[in-house]
């Protein structure tokens, strides 16, 4: 006979499992994972027919960003919810801490696997969250952290790369896609298969488990649960200097938490704009704002020359440079620079100097420029030297000369 099969016990008798907040707490979780997989995975295969349909559906690509930064920021928001849930918990209600992971989870694993090879006859009796569960818990906090912290960055790409080389930005958007990838497979395959196809489970809608599936799957908890269901018993002096702890301990943790996300949301204005409206241009309707055109707008110059040996932008495009950056980018990383600036065709060049003069470019350089002779310019081009430079050149490095002056063609 099973042991479970007491009359006496009946499916009332089985305690509530998750409680109306924790419900709420898992749709909006699930909401917002949802509108983040659907408004996110078309922007990472965005040249599939299909994607692009979806981003059209949604208004556009910038309609489609919009919410998918409003449905990050409901998601980051609930996680600060969450961690202040378990302080309570923790602190206050001094609740077992059940989602952690235990020894036992582990020999639950390789029991569970010997029953389903047919090599033992019983299956594990496990506790109130079994090792699977533990699983996806665990990957969903851990997932969350990954997916934020490269949101933000992908978010506010030129704050990120005052502190960080330029490429964590490429690095960050294959992460964030990868694992939201990763993160939409675990959810279709594992969590829908055991929670609404091997067995529908009602417990997010009801509270409650049923007495079968309590027995397969928490045959542990269950059965202390009907031989003593008690709790930690606690004074009313120990739950009031509970109190006291947790309500500072909430306080920092929604401070930090909410003013980290606006701070991430809202901190760069200068974001680039994928779909800028050109000069001379009426301002669009709404519906029509967010609907790309045919051919895509380039609002930044593009790069003219060689980009490899020239890496360090500030030589020539500081404030004071050859060719001056605008003013409103100065204090931005040179890493940031080919965020914004992208290769362009490179200008053909003359092949002697008056007919480069005569275009109206930079002379070319007509003598080698190999050897120990040749790495000074100022021996021969200074002021009153054999060929002086033009008096606009007086403040120009000697290492940004070749970035404008290329050797004649046949000159090494």
């Amino acid at each position: 006979m099973n042991k479970f099969n007491d009359t006496a016990h009946s499916e009332l008798n089985i305690p509530r499992r998750f409680t109306v907040p924790q419900r709420i707490e898992h749709a909006v979780l699930a909401i917002s994972f949802t509108v983040l997989g659907v408004t996110g995975l078309p922007q990472k295969y965005a040249a599939s027919p299909a994607a692009n349909w979806l981003i059209e559906q949604m208004g556009g690509i910038e309609a489609t960003r919009v919410i998918h930064r409003w449905a990050a920021v409901v998601f980051c928001v609930l996680a600060v919810y969450h961690a202040i849930a378990l302080a309570n918990k923790f602190i206050v209600q001094r609740v077992e801490m059940t989602m952690m992971p235990a020894k036992k989870d582990f020999a639950d694993a390789f029991r569970l696997l010997g029953y389903n090879l047919f090599l033992t006859r019983k299956p594990p009796e496990m506790p109130r969250y079994n090792f699977a569960e533990k699983l996806e818990y665990w990957a969903l906090v851990w997932g969350g952290i990954i997916m934020a912290v490269t949101g933000f960055m992908l978010w506010n790409p030129l704050i990120t790369t005052r502190f960080l080389p330029g490429q964590f930005i490429p690095a960050a958007k294959a992460a964030h896609g990868g694992e939201a990838v990763l993160a939409v497979l675990a959810i279709i395959v594992w969590h829908f298969y055991n929670v609404h196809f091997k067995a529908f489970n009602k417990s997010m809608f009801t509270g409650k488990l049923t007495r079968h599936q309590m027995e397969e799957e928490h045959a542990s908890e269950l059965s202390g649960l009907v031989s003593v269901r008690s709790g930690l018993l606690q004074t009313p002096r120990a739950r009031k200097h509970g109190r006291l702890v947790f309500v500072p301990v909430a306080i920092v943790i929604a401070a930090v938490g909410l003013g980290t996300i606006y701070w991430a949301a809202t901190a760069e204005t200068t974001a680039i704009s994928t779909l800028p409206r050109a000069p001379n241009r009426p301002a669009a309707s709404p519906v029509q704002a967010l609907t790309p055109p045919p051919t895509p707008i380039v609002s930044a110059p593009l790069i003219t020359h060689d980009i490899a040996g020239h890496e360090q932008c500030g030589l020539c495009h500081g404030l004071k440079g050859i060719k001056p950056m605008p003013g409103n980018h100065e204090g931005r990383p040179v890493a940031s620079c080919r965020i914004c600036h992208k290769p362009g065709p490179k200008p053909k060049r003359s092949t002697t100097p008056a007919e480069e003069k005569a275009a109206g470019g930079p002379a070319v350089i007509p003598h080698s420029v190999e050897g120990d002779a040749f790495k000074d310019c100022l021996q021969c081009h200074g002021a009153g030297k054999l060929k002086p430079f033009p008096s606009d050149h007086a403040s120009y490095p000697v290492e940004s000369c070749r970035a404008c002056h290329q050797p004649a063609p046949g000159v090494k």
